[in-house]
């Protein structure tokens, strides 16, 4: 019994925090149909630039769904940020505050290499979060990690979707 609660806590496992409508889905379907939904990173997982990182969720995030117009794409102008986005924050540091990442000065991350790896999720429209979800698993070693990957997808749709 105790080696099964002992990989509970390994996860992958993830929460939705919260949202501030019911709608949230139409919102992904809007911001969707006019083009990819854009990514961007905060924090570094494995040590690569965030940009790297980016393209690493953008890609997991492309086999979460299954509607064929829906696509995601790191923020390619970081100078021209769109105003709906789906911002992830690896390690965010303590004193987190998802109201902060849509916003011009987003919270801080810090690098610990210790497990396990904490996520954070956060769909912003219009400089405000819509929905965010809190994920967590034990750190995985590299970004081809299936594990990795499912967990960046579950929170993708938690998010997207507003439920879950």
């Amino acid at each position: 019994m105790a080696l099964m609660a002992t990989a509970c806590d390994d996860g992958p496992a993830s929460n939705l925090s919260f949202t501030t409508t019911p709608d949230v889905w139409s919102i992904t379907q809007s911001v969707g149909s006019a083009g990819p939904v854009e990514v961007a990173v905060l924090g570094e997982p494995f040590g690569d630039p965030s940009d790297r990182a980016a393209a690493i969720v953008a890609d997991a995030l492309g086999g979460a769904f299954t509607e064929p117009w829906l696509r995601f794409e790191p923020i390619g102008d970081k100078t021209n940020v769109p105003s709906a986005r789906l911002v992830w924050l690896f390690d965010p540091a303590p004193g987190y505050n998802a109201d902060l990442v849509c916003g011009a000065t987003p919270p801080k991350t810090h690098v610990t290499g210790e497990s396990p790896i904490n996520i954070r999720a956060v769909f912003c429209n219009r400089k405000r979060p819509i929905a965010a979800v809190h994920g967590w698993m034990k750190r995985p070693a590299d970004p081809n990690d299936g594990r990795f990957r499912i967990l960046l997808q579950q929170m993708g749709r938690q998010a997207l979707t507003g439920r879950g």
